[in-house]
């Protein structure tokens, strides 16, 4: 063992290592971000990004607050990529409709341009998941927590796109590791810089308010029966610390919104989530104090907890809830993640209860710290009725990879030869979950059946966020396709890549070439794109029905190909009526 850590001794050796794994990542994403079709919220994040920096404003889509996709914009600066100076919208997707009229030859490489600016951040996340392993556990740690950082195909699948979901992730690491710092040292500069980390967060992903508890209760785990002396001054001192944290923050925020539409009185807002409008029913007098923060935030703050609340359907192992299940994260969790890192979770669950009652890195107050954002994600993801994706709790993975890592410190090949060597497997299998490149978002384990069958627990996000349109365009060009029907989950008009197709009819198969996303397919309701560019609502289950019949082929793991013959239709015909009669005998 000695050998294995006298490795990462110098400090040029560790970051040798460290950036190595950090650029496989960023090629490999790279790679993913050129292959894939730009996805469903992708398609309009860039193009708003952009609208931003041309116009100054921040409404033309108050569901997100405007950083990642003002920063995933700043390379088409430097481009001739134009925005198509849409007119405001209800719809974002007209954003993304009108940026690829503008850009109809170079659009894509203006999309993975977007992307290339998530891998970095990813790259600046990984650095930093080093330095906090390696403050923590030490240097073999260190190394660990990047591998398996680097190694994931939840963390690679959106580093390879255009959206938020990846950069809040750094964000709630970055936040809880300066609110470790600060509560450790109580310095100014560390409560400066939480309050920047915070508010950059902020800024990222109306989730992040979820930081401010978990930065309280880090701080209550961390400094709880301190042996610092607690004077009258030192406690005053704190609190203008924490005042100066909070109050940073919002500065933060409110220059992310360029000050715009700041101190704006309760009276003029009229709320429409249960959480905001409380506050219109408060007297006229309270009515009448100006809220320090921008107007768009906290009208995007409210819209998204008003849709967060209304039913969605919500669909996890072939059934379907409209107010989510309660268990969809954690079978979620079971699903996607690599059978390697169940088991290095489960092996660092019971090394953390051997070293339950030591003093050392491993003690009791580590572990609440980095468990906290973990349960308080989950939690109240599970509890929310619009459960679409792992990507809402992705921010918990560098948490639990840091949960992980001691692992490698604690191996003992001569005390503790069977543990010692079930985690070298483990760790070992973890690049065998990459074969599936590019189509990391479509990842599901081996237990749970593979992305071949994924469709069978989860859609949507987990699976088909519409990513594959290229790999049907040159299905259709290889088999010489020019009669297909098409129901695609995705909101870029397949015709913009010269795809032509006609819809297929709901409820009733007929002979014919098809590709069905795989989301559609279990029954999602979606407003699919006819050849115009225009919708066609499609409603729960309305081609079900292509589950009776076997798929010719399977593109991406989101598109099923089929080949419907009379022949085909004709046995359908009969097993329902056969059903009908089954049920009404």
């Amino acid at each position: 063992m000695s050998s294995f850590q006298n490795l990462f001794q110098t400090s040029k050796g560790f970051w040798s290592i460290i950036g190595s794994m950090l650029l496989f990542q960023f090629c490999l994403g790279l790679y993913s971000a050129q292959k894939l079709t730009v996805t469903h919220d992708e398609y309009w994040h860039l193009p708003v990004g952009l609208l931003s920096w041309e116009t100054g404003r921040f409404d033309y889509d108050r569901l997100n607050p405007p950083l990642i996709r003002t920063w995933s914009a700043i390379p088409l600066l430097f481009t001739s990529a134009q925005t198509g100076s849409p007119p405001h919208s209800s719809d974002p997707a007209d954003y993304g409709d009108a940026f690829i009229r503008a850009n109809p030859e170079s659009f894509h490489h203006y999309y993975v341009l977007g992307r290339s600016s998530i891998l970095f951040l990813s790259v600046i996340s990984g650095i930093l998941l080093a330095i906090w392993a390696r403050e923590l556990f030490g240097t073999s740690a260190a190394c660990l927590a990047v591998f398996l950082w680097s190694m994931s195909p939840n963390i690679l699948a959106n580093a390879a796109l255009g959206t938020q979901d990846l950069a809040i992730t750094g964000f709630f690491l970055a936040t809880v590791f300066c609110g470790w710092k600060f509560s450790n040292h109580l310095s100014w500069n560390w409560a400066v810089l939480t309050g920047v980390a915070l508010g950059l967060a902020q800024l990222t992903k109306f989730t992040a308010i979820l930081l401010i508890p978990i930065l309280i209760i880090q701080w209550f785990l961390l400094r709880y029966k301190s042996t610092e002396i607690k004077s009258e001054l030192s406690q005053k001192m704190i609190l203008a610390r924490w005042l100066t944290l909070l109050l940073l923050s919002c500065f933060v925020l409110n220059v992310g919104y360029l000050f715009q539409d700041t101190f704006q009185p309760i009276s003029n807002y009229q709320f429409q989530s249960s959480e905001l409008k409380t506050l219109n029913e408060l007297p006229t007098l309270l009515q009448n104090i100006p809220l320090p923060i921008p107007r768009d935030y906290l009208m995007g703050f409210d819209l998204q907890r008003f849709i967060m609340q209304q039913t969605h359907p919500t669909y996890l192992d072939n059934q379907w809830e409209l107010h989510g299940f309660r268990c969809y994260y954690l079978y979620a969790l079971l699903y996607k993640l690599p059978h390697g890192v169940q088991l290095l979770l489960l092996m660092a669950i019971y090394l953390w209860y051997k070293q339950r009652n030591h003093s050392g890195r491993m003690s009791l107050r580590s572990l609440g710290m980095l468990s906290t954002p973990v349960i308080l994600l989950i939690l109240i993801a599970s509890f929310s009725n619009n459960q679409l994706g792992l990507r809402y709790i992705l921010a918990v993975f560098p948490f639990l990879f840091l949960m992980v890592a001691p692992l490698a410190e604690h191996l003992d090949f001569f005390k503790h030869k069977f543990f010692s060597y079930l985690v070298i497997v483990a760790i070992l299998s973890l690049p065998l979950s990459l074969r599936f490149a590019p189509a990391h978002l479509a990842y599901f384990n081996e237990l749970s059946g593979g992305p071949e069958n994924g469709d069978l627990h989860l859609i949507d996000s987990n699976l088909d966020w519409g990513q594959d349109l290229y790999r049907l365009k040159e299905y259709l060009r290889d088999n010489q396709i020019d009669d297909l029907k098409l129901a695609y989950f995705g909101t870029i008009p397949p015709s913009a890549l010269g795809i032509e197709y006609n819809l297929p009819l709901d409820f009733i198969p007929e002979p014919g070439r098809y590709a069905i996303s795989a989301s559609i397919l279990q029954g999602r309701p979606y407003s699919i794109r006819k050849q115009d560019g225009s919708r066609h609502n499609l409603g729960a289950d309305a081609l079900g029905f292509f589950r009776f019949f076997e798929p010719k082929a399977q593109l991406g793991y989101s598109i099923n190909m089929y080949e419907l013959s009379p022949e085909d239709v004709i046995r359908w015909q009969i097993a329902v009526n056969r059903a009908n009669r089954g049920l009404f005998p």
